[in-house]
């Protein structure tokens, strides 16, 4: 049995099997590297959430089979001690995803599975009952052989097997926009942000944005990244509601208040935006600062409020470093295993199939059951 990549899931199907002669084939010079920079290095393994609303597709037969909880369990028996935070995210006790890596190390060293590091996958094929696999270094050949590689360079493996498959596109990342100069590495909390792709469809989610110089970042965003990715295209619009907690009549009122300070325009919104973002808004209306607060008109205060709650961008394409990618191959093709329907003893788990979640561990939990899965199925 031969696993490709390393990975979470790759891992997890090592770990899971019965089968006596396992190998796995990895680019890294290490197992489970992409485990070591998640949850931001604390490595968010799963979250007790876990539901079909939180993914692309329907995968509650198989969480059935192995939930949030299962993989708790699993790795405490590993000797991971771990805990949950206030939003369900479970996190290794040290707070760091190097405990995560050093189980599993541990447990793959005990069953005496292969690993072979840094060795690139260039072809697969079918020869027979045999499955062969060509590296940069090796040729291999096995009767099962899984493919937990990742979005990631999975595309030449799945073409070279002539496997169809949804294209990958990066998914829960930052989107480009055009960001004025002046709110660069500006960040606002608790804003509720929503996004509207090119095909109607709508999300919104509340948290904490990052104004970046070529676009928009943090949780939120990268939550609602995934509305794009689906439709694979990055083209809409983010609208940012600054205080979601106060109506617009309510924010006219406060503001036509706030008219008695009598401050010069560009300190008008000091002590309720860092001044960076009151100029944004000041500059967005088209309001000269070279007043006081008391000359503002209500048509400027009401245009003040409406910018307020209606901060909006041009999504112009996705940013760099993305968590995960969407597409791959499509559940309907697999059997109950997560096994090819046309092509017996080819198994698929992790991102390479087309399953993606939001941020909060739920990716990560995709991955361990479905390496689970897989590897229980194979003997």
């Amino acid at each position: 049995m031969i696993i490709l990549g390393g990975g979470a899931s790759g891992c997890m199907c090592a770990l899971a099997t019965e089968c006596k002669d396992v190998c796995i084939i990895d680019r890294q010079n290490k197992i489970g590297k992409k485990i070591l920079v998640t949850g931001n290095g604390r490595c968010n393994i799963t979250n007790r959430n876990c539901s079909d609303d939180k993914y692309n597709t329907s995968i509650e037969k198989y969480l059935e089979r192995f939930s949030s909880f299962d993989t708790l369990r699993f790795f405490s028996n590993l000797g991971l001690e771990s805990f949950f935070d206030s939003e369900g995210r479970a996190y290794p006790l040290s707070n760091s995803a190097k405990s995560v890596v050093n189980v599993i190390e541990n447990a793959l060293t005990k069953k005496h599975v292969c690993i072979r590091h840094e060795e690139e996958i260039q072809e697969l094929s079918k020869q027979g009952q045999l499955y062969i696999v060509r590296t940069d270094k090796n040729e291999y050949a096995c009767e099962k052989l899984v493919i937990a590689t990742g979005g990631s360079g999975g595309e030449v493996m799945l073409n070279s097997l002539g496997i169809s498959f949804l294209p990958f596109i990066p998914s829960l990342c930052s989107l480009k926009a055009d960001v004025a100069r002046g709110i660069a590495n500006v960040r606002v909390s608790d804003v509720k942000v929503t996004a509207f792709s090119s095909h109607g469809v709508k999300k919104s989610e509340v948290g904490e944005v990052l104004f970046r110089e070529n676009g928009l970042s943090g949780i939120v965003i990268f939550n609602l990244s995934c509305i794009f990715a689906r439709e694979r295209l990055f083209h809409g619009e983010i609208v940012i509601d600054l205080l979601p907690n106060v109506s617009e009549k309510h924010l006219f009122e406060k503001l036509a208040f706030r008219r008695k300070l009598d401050l010069p325009v560009n300190k008008f919104f000091d002590g309720i935006f860092v001044r960076e973002l009151g100029w944004e808004i000041l500059r967005r209306c088209k309001i000269n600062e070279n007043r006081t607060s008391e000359q503002l008109a209500d048509t400027e205060i009401s245009s003040l409020a409406k910018a307020i709650k209606h901060l909006d961008f041009a999504v112009k394409g996705y940013g760099e470093n993305n968590q995960v990618c969407s597409g791959g191959v499509k559940l309907s093709e697999l059997d109950e295993n997560l096994q090819h329907k046309q092509m017996k003893n080819l198994y698929f788990c992790g991102e390479i199939c087309d399953v993606d979640g939001e941020c909060g561990g739920y990716n990560l939990q995709w991955a361990w059951t479905s390496g689970y899965i897989v590897g229980s199925a194979i003997r």
